[in-house]
């Protein structure tokens, strides 16, 4: 039944990141293009990879700590909410109060002297999305899926009224009040009223939902330098979630060193690999809905004590994620002759690499599964080693082989920078949480796929790739006919019953 519920909420979390990327996608991003110009476009890529960074700097990561400090019993979670929160109003005030107090001066060090309002409006919503994440953690891990896709959507749908609002109503009806040269103010505007809005819903949320403070916890049962409500302290939140930052910024820096390096040999390869990083968005949608489910879920089964812990359902989810992500693969490929019509002609080339970025990601989304080892085991110091190693390969492949293999460079660099953090991974649950992982079967899942994709280059028709894709279904289905049965008809005993 456990299983049931991660599939379950992997869907709901699916909704709400297939939703907001779709409006995104079809109602933004063809408008945007049309109303700014490339300068204006290009300013903003350049400022949203700043947002990323700074965000992933100030989160602090206290939402993983959240599911492992809250989901065990020996903390009180209401006060490990609090004191999360309060590292993150700490990092805010730290880094996002003085980047606000020279912000003529970031600007001008961007290339965009005249951009300081840009500026302001950005670290605004650096510090809404990151006073968010901690309250959109408890969503998580209270299993209230349905508010935390209500909360999110709530935010793309008003960030595309006020975009529309802002670039088309203001200029066209509101002229003197349109002001042509803040275009890029407008957007970003948009963004961090959107991101304030679904911080004030969340925060209602949670004045409605408050409960009385505890009593204080009885001394012998407070962790060793825990309050007397039974918060842990800062300084172990601190420890804890300060490599895994590590690994959220390289993380950022592998995903964007590709097309930087490629830029410097070649812009129009430099496009073709982004609008393939762009198709390979698919299968992403499905990784992130399972990371939004999975990490709260494996962390509510670990349960108090790691050594009892039923470690079953976390092969059973690797086993699951395998099935699915393998065949999202599969069907991303096998419907490429359409697929492709999301970008343009020019740069469709690039999709030669797609086979191994969508390996990429689907080995990214088996590393978040043996990840959580060190996360369980509190030696997230371990997690921040292997992201650092990963990025070797994740940015000395397209720093020395661009030049003569080109977009396969970054790529091939991609895929076996998530590979060598699979395998250092592994060998971190093999010493610290030893789960015995279905790879056998997922490699059987692989060369199925593989094979029903190479069948695919044969013909472009129809009709042939939607028989080679239900072929797919149905060979996986045979498979894994007994497990499946066993885990969503079974109950729990039938899940216990599958490894057998």
């Amino acid at each position: 039944m456990s299983l049931k519920k991660l599939s379950g909420e992997t869907l709901i979390y699916g909704l709400s990141s297939i939703l907001g990327r779709l409006l995104n996608f079809v109602l933004v991003t063809p408008f945007i293009t049309r109303v700014l110009t490339e300068e204006e476009f290009g300013e903003i890529g350049n400022l949203m990879f700043w947002t990323a960074f700074l965000i992933a700097l100030v989160v602090f990561r206290m939402d993983t700590a959240v599911f492992r400090f809250a989901s065990r019993g020996d903390f009180d979670p209401e006060a490990v909410f609090r004191q999360s929160q309060r590292l993150v109003w700490l990092a805010i005030g730290v880094l996002i109060g003085p980047l606000l107090l020279f912000s003529d001066r970031i600007a001008g060090w961007l290339d965009a002297p005249a951009a300081t309002t840009y500026v302001r409006l950005v670290l605004i919503m650096v510090a809404f999305d990151a006073l968010s994440a901690v309250p959109l953690a408890r969503l998580r891990l209270q299993q209230r899926a349905w508010f935390f896709v209500t909360v999110n959507l709530s935010n793309v749908v008003l960030n595309v009224l006020l975009i529309y609002g802002l670039l088309f109503y203001l200029p066209v009806y509101l002229t003197p009040w349109f002001e042509p040269t803040f275009r890029v103010g407008y957007y970003l505007l948009a963004m961090a009223v959107a991101a304030g809005l679904r911080y004030v819903m969340l925060v209602v949320d949670g004045l409605l939902r408050a409960e009385p403070a505890s009593e204080a916890v009885p001394l012998d049962q407070v962790p060793d330098g825990a309050d007397e409500r039974g918060a842990p302290p800062l300084g172990q939140l601190f420890s804890y979630s300060l490599p895994l930052t590590v690994v959220s910024v390289a993380g950022i820096a592998n995903a964007l060193v590709g097309p930087t390096v490629l830029i410097g040999y070649d812009e129009a390869a430099a496009g073709y690999f982004t609008a393939a990083l762009r198709m390979a968005v698919f299968l992403n949608l499905f990784v992130t809905a399972y990371q939004y489910a999975a990490e709260p879920f494996f962390f509510r089964q670990s349960g108090s004590d790691l050594a009892t812990a039923d470690r079953t359902i976390y092969a059973d989810a690797m086993r699951a994620y395998g099935l699915v992500g393998t065949l999202a693969s599969a069907g991303i490929l096998l419907g490429l002759p359409w697929l492709q019509h999301f970008i343009g002609a020019d740069v469709r080339p690039g999709l030669v690499v797609l086979p191994v970025l969508l390996a990429a990601n689907l080995l990214f989304g088996v590393y978040s599964n043996l990840s959580i080892a060190y996360k369980l085991t509190d030696q997230t110091f371990l997690g921040g080693g292997i992201a650092l190693v990963g990025s070797v390969f994740a940015v000395g492949g397209p720093l020395l082989f661009t030049a003569r293999y080109g977009i396969w460079a970054p790529a091939v660099g991609m895929l076996t920078c998530f590979a060598v953090m699979c395998v250092l991974a592994y060998l971190v649950s093999r010493r610290y949480f030893l789960v015995t992982y279905p790879f056998a079967r997922m490699l059987l899942y692989f060369l199925v796929a593989g094979a029903a994709c190479v069948a695919g280059t044969y013909s472009e028709h129809i009709l042939w790739r939607l028989a080679l894709l239900l072929f797919t279904i149905l060979a996986f289905g045979f498979i894994e006919r007994k497990w499946l049965l066993r885990t969503f008809r079974g109950g729990a005993a039938g899940a216990v019953q599958s490894r057998k």
